[in-house]
């Protein structure tokens, strides 16, 4: 189209960078698998972005090309709305460094309680952002759950656990964090599953974080053939079980049966019709664990879509922003992920992020890790002279990894077309 300008992936990539240092982005996806969230999918369909939201998603032929915006071709690549984690807390304190990690694996909102302080009383720098200048997850606010350790979960646990039954065999920390995460062992199954029921039939929102007990019931294993940047030792050394106790075998059985049970309640819930999403109270490495997370809600009898959608849409109704992201419709946030294969065969294919995109702002993820993780906080700031100087750096770091761009879409493997 006339005034339209293309680009190969090399150049796209530059221009994406360059996009990052100056403002909210505009950008047409073009003959994409586009999975839009709700529920549609669009086969060789077209995505358009202009400043910052959505303008058109679904056929070409009825979502025009706006004059003077990039467009990118992703032919045998598909598209999904930016992952949304719902975190209700965190086992320790995020930092500015494993913002940008989640990120550069696709997740684009995270609800985090945010720590004004460090340990020795300085303050400690934000960790989201809704500026698509900063590759980092937008913020949320986590949501008040019910007063049980494991929210409507541990509410079910609780009117289902017989009166009489005792408490942990010591007082030790360890001998409690065991006791809490295995006592649902102890419950009345049938009575637990009928909680899930009727809780899932009138509507309500869990987010049953299943990568934790997972981890609980058993040693912890690094994906492989996934996602590169999982094998950086950046994201390997935060995957280590060295927060959990050690485990006897009569445990690890005991928190083992305790994760059936869970997995159960979610399987009921779900089928019910109550709305599932994700998680992931700090658990693994920044974004790896959302993908961990859509696994492990798949090992509980989810559909793969059932588990992006509890990532997409059901993750922004459960943080009431279900009208500005969740999904891929006019008038929403440019949030979107391009992924090399289609994660509905199956959903671990959510780790093959291509490209992340940002309220319209491409990222290119093995482009950027080093550029953007290594000095976190110099590329961007309000300081105008930053602006030029990071632009400025950013803009070498593309051009002496064009070659590494132009190799990563050459090794992008087979590319499946519905």
């Amino acid at each position: 189209m006339t005034g339209t300008k293309r680009y190969p992936a090399a150049l796209a990539a530059l221009l994406a960078g360059l996009a990052a240092c100056g403002g909210p982005g505009a950008i047409v996806v073009d003959n994409a698998n586009i999975i839009d969230g709700t529920g549609a999918v669009w086969p060789t369909g077209r995505l358009v972005v202009v400043d910052g939201l959505v303008t058109c998603v679904g056929a070409q032929a009825d979502c025009a090309e706006p004059a003077g915006v990039e467009v990118l071709d992703a032919d045998g690549f598909w598209v999904v709305p930016g992952l949304i984690d719902v975190k209700e807390a965190t086992e320790v304190p995020s930092n500015e460094q494993a913002a940008y990690l989640a990120f550069l694996l696709g997740v684009t909102t995270a609800a985090i309680t945010e720590i004004a302080e460090g340990p020795e009383g300085e303050p400690l720098p934000p960790t989201g952002s809704d500026d698509a200048r900063i590759p980092v997850p937008r913020p949320a606010t986590p949501v008040d759950e019910p007063t049980y350790p494991l929210g409507l979960f541990g509410q079910a646990l609780a009117a289902t656990i017989p009166t009489d039954v005792s408490g942990p065999p010591g007082r030790e920390e360890r001998d409690l964090q065991l006791y809490a995460r295995s006592r649902s062992t102890l419950a009345d199954r049938e009575a637990l599953l009928d909680s899930a029921r009727a809780m899932g039939a009138r509507g309500a929102a869990f987010a049953p974080r299943l990568l934790e007990q997972e981890r609980w019931a058993a040693p912890y294993r690094l994906p492989h053939g996934m996602n590169r940047l999982v094998g950086f030792a950046m994201v390997a050394e935060r995957i280590q079980d060295r927060l959990l106790p050690d485990r006897t075998a009569a445990e690890g059985e005991r928190l083992s049966a305790a994760l059936e049970v869970l997995r159960e309640f979610v399987r009921e819930f779900h089928a019910a019709g109550g709305s599932v999403s994700t998680a992931t109270n700090g658990a693994l490495a920044p974004g790896l664990a959302l993908h961990e997370e859509m696994d492990a809600l798949v090992a509980a009898g989810l559909t793969a879509e059932d588990a992006l959608y509890a990532a997409t849409r059901e993750a922004a109704r459960h943080l009431g922003l279900e009208e500005s992201r969740g999904t891929l419709e006019p008038g929403k946030l440019g949030d979107f992920l391009i992924l090399e294969n289609d994660p509905r065969l199956d959903i671990s294919l959510t780790q093959t992020v291509s490209r992340v995109g940002k309220g319209g702002v491409l990222y290119d993820p093995p482009t950027l890790f080093d550029a953007l993780l290594d000095t976190p906080g110099n590329r961007v700031s309000d300081n105008p002279v930053r602006l030029v100087i990071g632009g400025a750096a950013l803009l070498l770091t593309l051009l002496l990894f064009a070659r590494g761009v132009r190799n990563h879409r050459r090794s992008l493997g087979p590319r499946i077309v519905s």
